[in-house]
């Protein structure tokens, strides 16, 4: 069955230009008008049915901290806690299960209270208008008599969209072969997928009642969700990730309860609110969407407690990779006017005692003193396999010939094995990552022949001849 199509080719011709406009508007490192940003935030509040705020700017997100502590005394950011150890944990289980499900009704209650919840809300309002129209636009284009067969297929070619993406992230935790997986496959493998997938759901989920409805409700959720997501784009970066790592636990904390708004992650359902109204013409309540457009057009972060708003001005710098992922080399990838900076390594957040040096000039040693995950991939990934190999202990999983298979120590990032090759004419050093499923030299040589650099991993002569 060929897959159903929810778009126009004119519809889909029209969607890199939604994109690119609303891009354009929150990677913006123009000031902002503080005039049009205070109208914004007080039409914002107007059309929501709330009291008007006072609004006063800020140059960066650390800036609106401090300016929330000294003008509102109600606000206080609560200091560390006592960290907890592991065997203590272990032995108060209930006690702490307990306290982290109340934590957590205390955090969901005081985000009900939050200052910007007026403006989540308009969001919300604004969202769940075009969620409303979409889902009766894909139920009426969307066959009622579809077999289980049927509807695999459209979930997988539905989901499209997402494949290049996924594979993207995949290659760059050093396993590539998702991605080469799917371009070469071909429309006869699909179909065998297609009917092996169908018959174990059937098989698994006989006993079901109506399952058919279940099946068509469960893809036209998932098709949703896919055909949003192929409008909005996949590939953006995640500035609040870059904030975080530089507050303290406290402070991540209230910023949990008291969530600000993040102007790029409103301008991504911009760009879906925008293309669902104008250009498949569902209907909306216009001063709902014209004040939240207000908002992302005209404001940077907005922090709000009570009555107040906290608006801050744009970056002064945003520096992004191929991928549009923040990154910077040895340089802030995020930069306000007042100094307030912050560091990413294609879009993993750094600290700053790894920001400010360029990664050619990045330890191998940094690795094994890291304790965060994320930090020891980034770290990991730029000083590469033929540094980590020479200048860390390794294990030995496999050798063949000029090959050995290596693992790193005391090192849990999941990609870090290590596939090295000798010349053993020249005595050059070869190295590159494999996925961590890989325990031979032979799969390993097989797996980078397949997915990465082929000539300079020839595949052993007693190999070659078989």
């Amino acid at each position: 069955m060929p897959q159903i199509q929810f778009l126009t080719p004119e519809q889909e011709a029209l969607i890199p230009e939604y994109q690119e406009k609303w891009q354009r508007i929150y990677l913006s490192t123009e000031p902002i008008d503080r005039i049009r940003a205070a109208a914004a935030v007080k039409g914002a509040y107007a059309v929501m049915g709330k009291k008007e705020p006072e609004v006063i700017f800020c140059a960066s997100p650390r800036e609106a901290l401090e300016r929330l502590q000294e003008n509102v005394s109600q606000v206080e950011i609560p200091q560390d806690s006592v960290r907890v150890s592991p065997e203590e944990i272990q032995s108060n289980f209930f006690k702490f299960f307990v306290q982290g499900i109340w934590e957590t009704i205390k955090i969901q209650l005081k985000q009900q209270h939050a200052g910007t919840k007026p403006i989540h809300t308009l969001l919300k309002d604004v969202a769940h208008d075009a969620s409303t129209s979409l889902r009766k636009h894909v139920d009426h284009l969307l066959p009622k008599d579809l077999t289980t067969q049927e509807i695999v297929e459209q979930a997988v070619l539905g989901s499209s969209p997402l494949f290049e993406t996924l594979g993207k992230q995949m290659a760059h935790r050093g396993d590539a072969e998702f991605a080469t997986t799917l371009q070469d496959r071909q429309p006869e493998d699909w179909q065998e997928t297609f009917v092996s997938t169908a018959s174990a759901v059937e098989s698994q989920l006989a006993w079901l009642p109506a399952k058919g409805l279940f099946f068509r409700k469960w893809l036209k959720q998932m098709l949703q969700s896919t055909l949003t997501a192929k409008i909005c784009g996949l590939e953006h970066p995640r500035f609040q990730d870059l904030i975080s790592i530089s507050l303290s636990l406290p402070e991540k904390k209230f910023l949990i309860e008291n969530p600000p708004v993040i102007i790029s992650d409103f301008a991504i359902y911009c760009t879906w609110s925008d293309f669902a109204f104008s250009v498949l013409n569902f209907a909306h309540r216009a001063k709902k969407w014209a004040a939240l457009q207000g908002l992302v057009k005209h404001c940077g972060w907005i922090f709000a407690v009570d009555n107040l708003c906290i608006v801050c001005d744009r970056p002064t710098t945003i520096l992004l990779d191929n991928d549009h992922q923040l990154h910077g080399e040895g340089e802030p990838a995020l930069q306000f006017a007042d100094g307030f900076v912050a560091y990413a390594y294609h879009g993993i957040p750094l600290l700053e005692k790894y920001g400010i040096v360029h990664p050619g000039q990045w330890q191998a040693q940094w690795i094994l003193e890291e304790r965060y995950e994320n930090l020891q991939q980034a770290l990991v990934q730029a000083i590469g396999a033929v540094r980590l190999c020479q200048e860390l202990p390794v294990l030995e999983l496999d050798t063949r010939q000029d090959y050995t298979l290596l693992k790193l120590e005391n090192v849990e990032v999941r990609d870090t094995h290590i596939l090295k090759r000798i010349d053993s004419e020249t005595g050059a050093i070869y190295a590159v990552f494999v996925p961590w499923r890989i325990k031979t030299v032979r799969s390993a040589i097989q797996y980078v022949n397949q997915n990465l650099s082929p000539e300079d991993f020839p595949m052993p002569n007693d190999d070659a001849q078989v």
